[in-house]
């Protein structure tokens, strides 16, 4: 059972870091169903028709201390006094200076301590050959962050920090990679889901966090999170997220009943995340997983796609293209 003062020190401190954000507001009213095969529904490309671009700075950033930006490079990022952060792109033919595409961002898992872009790269694959623009980003991973509160803190904020100049940075060179900014959504995995849920409820205003691309919002037009939620025991999220009606709507996947590695329950945790979004007007769709999995493929045609299809036709519009 976990103490009750780091859970306290916890809810402190992310009041102290939160403030209130703009307002925006969509309205989706009579949209028609989803096909069932088409661009960005279904294959419409091979991998060897895409474009791909591989290591694009977005960032850089004092490392604080051993930090790193992905499995690959921990060996040399840990001697580094500066740390640049690096993210992927994959287009299809489709993605033309005259023809912008929606984009998808996908944020890899790993408890804030481990992983790669590389980790998803081979579900972005499956959404570029769909049609859509996609980008695998990395961001700062902090050793042995779970030894305190603050330092957990601290490595949450940093990589919210880079995911929300990620999304910036691709938004402010749209031109460049031919993407449709009024239609970005992102997908993350555990850590990556977390991550996904924060910028969706918390966007550009974390006090602690600062935007390299003045002007450009983190604000996207739909999260997808596998294997996290916003509520933990002890913990009170509206304590340091502010939930309001124009933030960004969720689809939520986890197990049901019962989460495998973080032990986070359908009941506790899920349903309360989903109400305190939903009760504040904006909306958070859950969808099951099984029980004890931690994360699921969220692939283009795979288990999960009717659902999450239908979230992005909605969410991202599909239908007006």
């Amino acid at each position: 059972m976990k103490k009750l003062f780091p859970l306290l020190l916890f809810v402190l401190l992310f009041s102290m870091i939160s403030c209130k954000k703009p307002s925006t507001t969509t309205n989706n009213n009579n949209i028609p169903s989803v096909p069932d095969s088409g661009m960005y529904i279904s294959k419409q490309y091979n991998e060897s028709q895409l474009t791909v671009l591989r290591n694009i700075a977005f960032s850089t950033r004092p490392n604080s201390g051993r930090q790193y930006t992905s499995d690959s490079t921990k060996g040399t990022d840990t001697l580094l006094s500066t740390l640049t952060l690096r993210l992927d792109i994959a287009s299809a033919p489709n993605a033309t200076a005259s023809g912008k595409q929606p984009l998808i961002i996908f944020i890899h898992g790993g408890n804030f301590l481990a992983g790669d872009k590389e980790n998803m790269e081979a579900e972005a694959r499956t959404y570029a050959t769909a049609g859509y623009v996609v980008a695998t980003v990395n961001y700062r991973l902090t050793p042995d962050n779970e030894t305190s509160t603050s330092t957990r803190i601290q490595a949450i904020i940093d990589a919210t920090d880079d995911v929300m100049n990620a999304i910036r940075f691709l938004k402010k060179n749209a031109s460049t990679y031919y993407i449709d900014t009024t239609r970005i959504a992102t997908i993350g995995s555990s850590a990556g889901g977390g991550l996904s849920l924060i910028n969706a409820i918390q966007y550009d205003d974390l006090l602690l966090t600062v935007s390299d691309y003045a002007g450009y919002s983190s604000k996207v037009q739909g999260a997808v999170s596998t294997g996290a939620t916003l509520v933990e025991t002890g913990i009170n999220p509206t304590d340091f997220l502010n939930f309001d009606s124009f933030d960004t709507p969720v689809l939520l996947f986890h197990a049901n009943p019962e989460d495998g590695y973080r032990h986070t329950t359908w009941i506790d945790n899920v349903i309360p995340t989903q109400t305190l979004i939903n009760n504040s007007g904006n909306e958070c769709i859950i969808s099951p997983q099984p029980n004890l999995t931690h994360t699921v493929d969220m692939s283009v045609g795979g288990d999960y796609w009717n659902v999450t299809k239908d979230f992005f036709w909605k969410k991202l519009k599909l239908y007006g293209l």
